[in-house]
């Protein structure tokens, strides 16, 4: 099968006569090729658009040799695969760096008219000149057209990439609507579960039908709880609505974790009573580090950690500790941020490992047996995890330490101020 290359040398005429002229000719034009690379990147650098593909004087410079080489190869007389192949490698480097085809063709034409003024000042006779013109009349013809296909060659290419690139992201957002479908039929039905409660409570409670003043007490606790989750639930859906706008903003300030867990931990104490289950704080009595963090987003995350270690444990413990540990960046060590890492761990149902990562994304909920008995719209880890990178901490899921359970941890980065060496942090283990 005839190659490109072949296919336009005989469409053009190049034959093995023009080829022993362009040979004779090389020697007698080489001179003037610095002249040409300085006359071409003298106008070249102020169009318009210059500042799309030149970058500075030494990639200029860089640049004018280059042409002069490519000049040099225009008369070498070899003119085969490795020859098409580099001039390929040059119209793809173009369209890498956006460089549109019509200023290819104008270049083209720009060194076309220096070389036919030199030939004619080396040929002055117009006899010797003729058959010498229409061998370089040729040699540029081919090099364009080389470089005109590998543009469209290129182009196609990216067109390609374009369109795998267009087809993932409808994938991904035809996933993204089915998850979010999903999420507003499930959330419609947590939201309708809590609003039916309070209208059917408070409807027995209007028509009279509670047999003693005991009794109306507790389906006005019904009421009341209810309420309660159901503005959780609003106030999640909210609270991820301004963190996906941009719209959250955060106090960050100097906390005393000692009197944040302190205060915190006695707000799921009556939760875990209920069920049975041990609260065991292993940093109770302990000194514990000032924070940058804002506080009441803060207690927001290690509510919902401690919340839902109590939730998914049906029996067993909840157990609180907290450690110092270094931030993984790529700093000098005597540098490095410190950060307190506070833990929640259950003995409870556990999640599975491939599940982890996808608890803390939007409008996703992990498909566990035992997790669908519970009642949430799965929004809770989304929300910390947003709310901790916000604060410049991390959060993360891991399996309890005896197998059994889940780890949960978020960590803050400790007041600049703290040093590991001061009694603080000290007592932290």
């Amino acid at each position: 099968m005839e190659t490109f290359v072949a296919e336009m040398k005989r469409y053009l005429g190049l034959n093995e006569q023009d080829v022993a002229l362009l040979r004779q000719l090389g020697p007698r034009l080489e001179k003037h090729f610095p002249e040409m690379a300085e006359r071409f990147y003298s106008q070249i650098p102020h169009h318009p658009h210059a500042f799309r593909v030149f970058t500075g004087d030494a990639q200029i410079e860089r640049l004018k040799r280059t042409l002069q080489e490519w000049a040099h190869g225009l008369f070498r007389g070899s003119y085969d695969e490795a020859y098409a192949a580099n001039r390929f490698q040059i119209g793809h480097r173009h369209v890498r760096l956006g460089l549109e085809q019509k200023y290819v063709i104008s270049a083209m034409g720009i060194v076309r008219a220096f070389l036919h003024d030199c030939l004619a000042v080396e040929v002055p006779a117009s006899s010797e000149r003729r058959p010498l013109a229409g061998a370089l009349n040729k040699i540029l013809d081919l090099d364009l057209n080389l470089m005109c296909e590998s543009y469209m060659h290129a182009t196609v290419e990216n067109l390609r990439k374009l369109n795998d690139q267009l087809e993932r992201a409808n994938r991904e957002m035809a996933q993204v609507g089915r998850t979010k479908d999903e999420f507003l039929s499930h959330i419609s039905h947590e939201l309708r579960t809590p609003l039916n409660s309070i209208l059917g409570f408070t409807k027995m409670i209007l028509d009279g039908m509670s047999e003693s003043r005991e009794e109306e007490q507790e389906l006005l606790q019904d009421v009341f709880r209810s309420a309660q989750h159901l503005l959780g639930l609003v106030s999640d859906i909210l609270d991820i609505r301004r963190i996906e706008e941009g719209r959250m903003s955060l106090r960050i300030e100097n906390v005393n974790l000692r009197e944040l867990l302190d205060s915190t931990l006695p707000l799921v104490a009556i939760q875990a009573a209920e069920k049975g289950l041990r609260l065991q704080d292993q940093t109770a009595g302990t000194s514990l580090p000032l924070v940058w963090a804002d506080e009441m987003r803060l207690r927001q995350v290690l509510l919902n950690l401690l919340n839902n270690a109590v939730k998914f444990t049906p029996s067993g413990s909840v157990t609180v500790r907290a450690r110092t540990e270094d931030a993984e960046v790529d700093v000098p060590k005597e540098r490095l941020p410190r950060l307190v890492r506070i833990e929640v761990e259950d003995t409870g149902i556990g999640i599975p490992t491939q599940k982890r990562t996808a608890a803390f994304e939007e409008f996703v909920q992990i498909d566990h047996a035992e997790a669908r008995r519970f009642r949430g719209a799965g929004l809770g880890l989304a929300i910390s995890r947003r709310l901790i990178e916000l604060m410049g901490g991390k959060i993360g899921l891991e399996a309890g330490s005896h197998g059994q359970g889940t780890l949960a941890w978020l960590a803050v980065p400790i007041v600049e101020t703290m040093t590991p060496k001061e009694p603080l942090a000290a007592s932290l283990h």
